[in-house]
């Protein structure tokens, strides 16, 4: 070990770039995953986010919330079928919303009771919308006590709750009373018989298994499909095709950082190998010789991953990506170790080419 950081400090600026190096890829690996899971975060937030075991669509609606329009009768239905304790439609509708300051943005907005099935969590500020007139939000810009204009309705919503990771679709959201969202609704579709909901959300008893129960909802309430919450959040569009680019950029920056790596101490020991012939002659066992490069490796990549994270940071910091981007202690450590051990395998390469020396060697080193 003492030899392989003697050998470092000889060769900073060859070790240096490789820690450069490496740094950069580790970075481009968080970031695309920091990234990566915003991006998913905001396409199923509100599915993620909501407190229930089962979520219920129309039949006709292919798997697509938006697309979905069920009937009050349907929620009383689902609260018949066994397995079931709670159920409660959920609505939603896009509106164009005028800002504080006269900004126009295009928000979702949905109907769900504060203590009932379905509602998100992710509060950091504030409560849910309990009474007509409020709204709790998942969106960048506004704060506490803002006021939030439906131009098509007429309506005005102040803000009395912040909600981070709660989003739909990718776009900014809002929570409000069911009351306040069938006002909504009926103000700019005076002429309908009834508020239609897009899902009903569903707590089932405890002990209940949710599958069963959301078969057994399709099964027994005509014009219904049942699906446990993580089928649905797996079925929303658009997040199988986002996770699975950015995992294959992710595997590619990953494999070439290991790449990287495993090539240039197998280089650096092919250079040394006479080097490495003499000290086996002069009584160096190979693991003590395996232990200096191993300790190598383990260096680079611990000080390329400080580098990695301090660079991720400051740019999950400066993101300007319209969706909330926060860094996981957990992808940081897992990304860590997986590069440690992956790196840690590529230098047993070099290792394996130290242990095949044979001391009689050194005889013809020059």
């Amino acid at each position: 070990m003492r030899w392989g950081l003697a050998d470092v400090r000889r060769a900073k600026l060859k070790f240096g770039l490789l820690v450069g190096a490496v740094s950069l890829l580790v970075f481009l690996v968080l970031f695309l995953s920091t990234l990566s899971s915003a991006l998913v975060q905001s396409f199923i937030g509100t599915l993620q986010r909501a407190d229930a075991d089962v979520v219920v669509y129309s039949a006709t609606a292919r798997d697509n919330l938006q697309a979905s329009r069920l009937t009050p009768a349907v929620t009383d239905a689902v609260r018949r079928v066994p397995g079931v304790a709670e159920a409660a439609g959920v609505g939603s509708l896009p509106f164009s919303a005028k800002l504080p300051g006269g900004k126009t943005e295009e928000m979702l907005l949905f109907g769900v009771a504060a203590d009932g099935p379905g509602r998100p969590a992710g509060l950091t500020a504030g409560r849910l919308a309990t009474s007509p007139g409020e709204v709790a939000v998942d969106a960048a810009g506004l704060k506490l006590g803002d006021r939030v204009t439906l131009p098509a309705s007429g309506t005005e919503l102040t803000v009395v709750g912040l909600l981070r990771g709660a989003r739909f679709a990718a776009a900014d959201t809002g929570y409000v009373a069911p009351a306040t969202y069938e006002g909504i609704v009926r103000a700019t579709n005076p002429n309908l018989p009834f508020v239609p909901r897009n899902f009903i959300a569903v707590r089932t008893v405890p002990g209940a298994d949710p599958g069963q129960v959301a078969n057994a909802i399709g099964a027994q309430v005509l014009g219904t499909k049942g699906y446990t919450r993580e089928d649905a959040i797996a079925a929303v569009p658009g997040v199988g095709q986002v996770r699975e680019t950015f995992n294959i950029l992710v595997a590619i920056t990953f494999g070439i950082a290991v790449v990287v790596i495993g090539f240039f101490f197998l280089i650096l020991t092919v250079q040394r190998l006479k080097v490495f012939t003499l000290l086996r002659a002069v009584g160096a066992s190979p693991r003590w010789l395996a232990r200096g490069v191993i300790g190598q490796v383990t260096l680079v990549v611990a000080l390329a991953s400080v580098l990695a994270v301090a660079l991720t940071a400051l740019a999950v910091r400066g993101a300007n990506t319209g969706i909330p981007v926060e860094l996981s202690p957990w992808l940081v450590g897992g990304t860590i170790l997986a590069t440690e051990v992956a790196a840690v395998l590529a230098g047993l390469v070099s290792v394996s080419r130290i242990r095949r020396l044979d001391p009689a060697a050194a005889t013809g080193a020059r």
